[in-house]
């Protein structure tokens, strides 16, 4: 399964309430996401980074 979202806690606060509400949440979805997910990536602008990855240590 791929799941992707937007990430909205990088920018401004909002100043409307709801949207801030909203902000939230989608941040607590994204949290609960990334920690079962066995893999997890960031991309902005074209560049992707990976954030985690289950795989076995090279040590």
């Amino acid at each position: 399964i791929i799941f992707v979202s937007d990430e909205l806690g990088m920018g401004i606060v909002p100043a409307n309430a709801m949207s801030r509400v909203y902000r939230d949440l989608v941040g607590l979805a994204n949290q609960y996401v990334a920690q079962r997910a066995d893999e997890v990536y960031l991309s902005i602008a074209g560049i992707t980074v990976e954030i985690k990855s289950r795989g076995v240590e090279p040590w």
